[in-house]
């Protein structure tokens, strides 16, 4: 359980009170670092007493939005839940948002610079810094008794104004969770930390998870001391993130635009999936010249052949979406809505058919979407031309996919 993280999430602004219980029922979930998220729908669903199409629409929701980053996706084995992990820069920046939204108070509207990793957080861990509320932090003896909150920053302004009492209080901030600090000496870190300028200052609280993770990836067996880290700018070495990366992929909800792209993207590559030979009743319809071998072979290699369309089709059939890749986003956005039981879905049918692809089984909703036809004339032709087109719009991405750039849909 992730409490710091239920906190902030309860003072975020979410948009409903669906999505924050949501939220916070995954934060139950998380460790201290945002990880280790793998509840089923169905679990989040009894817990919150929402529905599970609403715990899933809202799942989507969080990993369209870069809340979520999906980690592994789930649904392969019984009882099993994809995993996530929160998006902490992210979470961050919901924090930031409500600040600028409703200040520090919601009715004075006064408002004060967000404390961040730099600048401290207190006993209530409130990342906000509210007027009202105590900002008391545990530090060791080496720090004045008599610290006192710094300048705060004027709304608008880009940078703090500093003094000595405001520096030591993001010192404190930042190394108090630092790797074996307890048995090291404070003093050198701390007089390191002040000579730093004031936007090294933020560049090394902003850099310092990342640098940690590095190190972790890195298998490194100590992690220097702060003094180091301070002295010798090791930040530097983390290469900067203005912004949190964009997640590569997301739940797509079915026969939507970014669904359907990733449908057809899959189709427009050679079928990877096991075909099998005829069986022992196809020979003898075979041998009896009831139906050709060919006839036979297509049919089976419709069947099985693209086995992450299978999947998603499947899975649609019981509302369920799909991971899908965020590279062909802009693509999807050129498809249009079909209409249900029209001539073009009809002419859509005859193209799947007549290429050898799977089409989606049962009842389809209202409007599904495919690429755009462009022109008018005889459908069969407009929509092939259509595939080729978006294939051609997609060519470096199915490059891609075709040396092994997979993306889990």
């Amino acid at each position: 359980m992730s409490i710091a993280i239920m906190s902030q999430l309860f003072k975020a602004h979410l948009g409903s009170t669906n999505r924050k219980m949501l939220a916070v029922r995954l934060a139950d979930f998380a460790d201290d670092d945002g990880k280790g998220i793998w509840p089923t729908v169905g679990r989040l669903a009894r817990e919150t007493e929402l529905s599970e199409r609403t715990v899933q629409r809202i799942l989507s929701e969080f990993v369209d939005e870069g809340l979520l980053i999906v980690r592994k996706k789930g649904g392969w084995k019984p009882g099993e839940g994809t995993r996530y992990d929160f998006n902490m820069s992210a979470l961050g920046r919901l924090q930031a948002a409500k600040v600028a939204i409703e200040g520090c108070h919601g009715v004075t509207h006064d408002t004060v610079t967000p404390v961040t990793a730099a600048t401290g957080t207190g006993d209530t861990d409130d990342a906000e810094g509210c007027h009202g509320d105590t900002q008391t932090v545990i530090e060791p003896p080496i720090e004045p008794s008599d610290l006192r909150e710094g300048a705060r920053e004027a709304e608008g302004q880009e940078s703090q104004t500093e003094t000595p009492q405001s520096i030591d209080k993001a010192f404190w901030a930042l190394v108090k969770n630092w790797p074996q600090f307890d048995g090291m000496p404070k003093e050198p870190a701390r007089r390191a930390w002040h000579a730093l300028t004031a936007a090294e200052r933020r560049e090394a609280a902003d850099r310092f998870p990342r640098w940690l993770q590095l190190l972790k990836a890195q298998k490194k067996s100590h992690t220097p001391a702060p003094s180091t880290y301070f002295g010798e700018k090791l930040w530097m070495d983390v290469p900067a993130q203005d912004e949190a990366a964009k997640p590569a992929n997301a739940m797509a909800a079915p026969f939507g635009k970014l669904w359907s792209a990733t449908r057809i993207s899959e189709l427009l590559l050679p079928p990877t999936g096991i075909v099998a030979p005829p069986t022992k009743f196809e020979q003898m319809q075979i041998d009896a010249g009831q139906v050709s071998l060919a006839d036979v072979m297509a049919e089976k290699r419709m069947r099985a052949g693209w086995p992450s369309v299978n999947s998603m089709q499947e899975r649609a059939r019981s509302a369920q979406g799909s991971i899908c890749p965020l590279a062909l986003e802009e693509a999807g956005q050129g498809f249009q809505a079909v209409k249900r039981d029209g001539d073009l879905l009809a002419a859509w049918q005859r193209e799947h058919k007549r290429r050898g692809w799977p089409f989606p089984e049962g009842r389809l909703p209202e409007w599904v979407y495919f690429p755009a036809i462009e022109g008018e004339g005889d459908l069969d032709f407009l929509v092939a031309d259509a595939v080729e087109r978006y294939r051609e719009r997609i060519s470096d991405y199915l490059a891609d996919r075709s040396k092994g750039d997979d993306h889990a849909a």
